[in-house]
């Protein structure tokens, strides 16, 4: 199944498969077999190709922390979605259409006021419902698109006013 892991704020695309002797890890072009064994107390034996050593290993929701060989490493898995959603947000001026969909509700209009985060249009596509957020405090200059309408990826969906000089 291919992953998106964030291991010290640095992404990687990887794709993990059970073997009969534990993992396969592949990321790129690198691949290489792996397994983990749970010792207790959150210490686990960890084994990536030939190389065998002991790790802490402790996790929070989707946040995972490695101490290996003197260091600690911190792994976050990202959902895909969360990613294509961020990338399509657009720049300071407008949102954009993460991917092609159809527009579900549009709950902002021209000339209203939003805070960052706060959801802006709702889309569906292929089957999965997806918010466009603010992503910045702002007030909305136009809206271009309307429930019903399908819209293509990267669409400009919400022009943002331009912001007044000296504001943040």
């Amino acid at each position: 199944m291919k992953k998106i892991l964030a291991v010290d704020s640095e992404q990687h695309a990887c794709a993990l498969t059970r073997t009969p002797g534990g993992l396969h890890l592949q990321t790129g072009e690198r691949g290489f077999d792996c397994a983990i064994e749970a010792l207790g107390d959150g210490r686990y034996r960890v084994r990536a190709g030939d190389a065998r050593r002991e790790a802490l290993i402790a996790q929070h929701g989707d946040q995972v922390w490695i101490h290996l060989d003197g260091r600690t490493h911190a792994l976050q898995r990202i959902n895909p979605l969360d990613l294509l959603a961020a990338s399509g947000r657009g720049g300071a001026d407008s949102a954009l259409s993460p991917m092609p969909g159809t527009i579900l509700t549009v709950q902002v209009k021209a000339g209203e006021t939003v805070k960052s985060g706060q959801v802006l249009i709702t889309m569906e596509s292929m089957k999965l419902e997806v918010t466009i957020t603010a992503p910045h405090d702002g007030e909305i200059a136009e809206v271009l698109c309307a429930p019903g309408q399908s819209v293509p990826v990267k669409a400009t969906l919400v022009r943002f006013a331009a912001k007044a000089e000296g504001t943040s």
